[in-house]
């Protein structure tokens, strides 16, 4: 979420066969895209290289998450005392749904499930699942 409004979903779709991130450590990364085809629509985006240096930062940001030390399977993903097991964040309300739609129609450049040439027509399975 980005000022709480949802830009990305990923589900757990574990139970369906589909690769979720439980029990491994994860992090923070950032990057600068290089205005290549599957990020520009195949050149449609054109990148104005003459704006740049283009830095990228984060600012003024909260990391809430299960601090381990050593084996990462002692912090229990699914404990009940973690915030995100609560039923109220197993799905996003109406309104972060509309804002998420809103953010995927004026925002979104690339969403892999909409590229069946990478995929040669055999779009990953979570394609096919709820977003949210």
């Amino acid at each position: 979420m980005v000022d709480f409004v949802p830009i990305r979903t990923y589900r757990n779709h574990a139970d369906k066969g589909v690769a979720y991130p439980r029990w491994q450590p994860m992090g923070i990364r950032i990057s600068l895209w290089d205005g290549s085809g599957w990020a520009t629509r195949g050149g449609k985006d054109k990148v104005d290289w003459s704006k740049g240096p283009f830095i990228a930062s984060f600012a003024n940001y909260t990391i809430d998450a299960c601090v381990w030390k050593g084996n990462a399977r002692f912090c229990r993903a699914d404990s009940s005392s973690n915030w995100w097991n609560k039923e109220e964040f197993t799905s996003l309300s109406w309104k972060q749904r509309r804002w998420f739609k809103w953010v995927r129609k004026y925002h979104l450049i690339y969403d892999y499930c909409q590229d069946n040439k990478r995929f040669n027509n055999n779009l990953p399975k979570e394609c096919y699942l709820s977003k949210y």
